[in-house]
């Protein structure tokens, strides 16, 4: 398998569902090529043989402008072709540089990590693997479609604490507000209503954004910056309840990982939850439209995160869809 992303480690979702994809292909022959790597667990978690994208045998795969590009489709692709070998998937995100032409592939498939995927770049694949049911808003009427949700495996074996003086009693928020769809306007909405204080988990490893003074300094949110995943495991764990602000998602990483480990998540129907499979697990409230939380029932619906059934984000049921979709073209 040969697959394409933009980072290799950091914090977003789309280095979550690279990672999560790497660690369900443990006995896979795979070969990865990013943009940019950064170290760290997630980084270095895989069995895979990683390049950069300007390495001699993916450089410029893409390119098709002008003389460079003319040589580099007509004479280097070629030859990279007869030297790599045959892949049967071709999976890349919609970060991640399209290498396809300097290998050959019997299927390609395109994850939108949450992004609309335009008309000319969708005819480039065999279909878009959506990472949730909604997600097929953001795929073009022509392109076909497959459900591929990635798996969630546990963050870190066990927890450890932040290094910062946490509540006896707290929410949790984990997002990164470089977008009002992440729900900033939301969280600061709630504070006035909020039962417990907030504790917001963010991190610049790999976008950067700016968070307001009036929430950067606001009494009732305890700020958390880079937690590795063990710290996040204990965050999750910890919490009275796990709360989404987000306007919409393509999968919902930070959510995902409440299904896992905390007694209660609010959430919107988006993104993981927008799956029947999810939504209906025990200790999952909604958030209104106007980012409404009934604090009680949430509280008061809270339960041990083991009543709940996880199949769908377990990374065997990921393998298995994986083969099934790839067989599916096969056919």
């Amino acid at each position: 398998m040969l697959i394409s992303a933009g980072w290799m480690g950091g914090a977003g979702g789309a280095e979550r569902a690279l990672y999560s994809i790497l660690r369900s292909l443990q006995q896979d022959e795979v070969d990865v090529v990013v943009r940019h790597r950064l170290d760290g667990e997630w980084s270095r978690a895989t069995s895979a043989r990683v390049a950069l994208v300007d390495s001699p045998h993916w450089w410029g795969a893409g390119h098709e402008q002008g003389i460079k590009g003319r040589i580099l489709q007509r004479v280097v692709n070629p030859a990279r072709r007869l030297v790599h070998p045959r892949y049967d998937l071709y999976l890349q995100f919609l970060s991640g540089a399209f290498v396809a032409p300097a290998a050959r592939a019997s299927v390609r498939l395109l994850i939108p990590s949450g992004n609309q995927v335009p008309e000319h770049i969708a005819d480039r694949f065999d279909a878009v693997a959506m990472q949730a049911p909604d997600n097929e808003s953001l795929v073009p009427t022509s392109t076909r479609a497959v459900l591929l949700a990635p798996p969630v495996f546990d963050l870190a074996r066990e927890a450890e604490p932040p290094a910062v003086a946490l509540p006896d009693a707290f929410l949790l928020t984990v997002f990164n507000p470089y977008d009002p769809i992440k729900g900033m306007q939301d969280l600061a909405a709630v504070l006035a209503t909020a039962p417990l204080p907030l504790v917001w988990c963010h991190s610049e490893a790999t976008v950067k954004f700016e968070i307001p003074a009036s929430l950067l300094e606001h009494p009732r949110i305890v700020h958390v910056t880079d937690a590795n995943p063990a710290q996040l495991r204990h965050l999750y764990e910890r919490c009275a309840a796990y709360v989404s602000f987000s306007l919409t998602e393509g999968f919902g990483w930070s959510a995902a990982d409440a299904l896992r480990y905390s007694p209660a998540v609010a959430t919107r129907r988006i993104g993981l939850f927008s799956d029947e499979a999810a939504w209906r697990q025990p200790g999952v409230l909604t958030v209104g439209d106007d980012g409404g939380i009934d604090w009680k029932q949430l509280l008061g619906e809270a339960c041990p995160p083991s009543r709940r059934d996880l199949g769908v984000i377990d990374g065997r049921t990921f393998r298995a869809r994986l083969t099934e979709i790839v067989e599916s073209f096969d056919g």
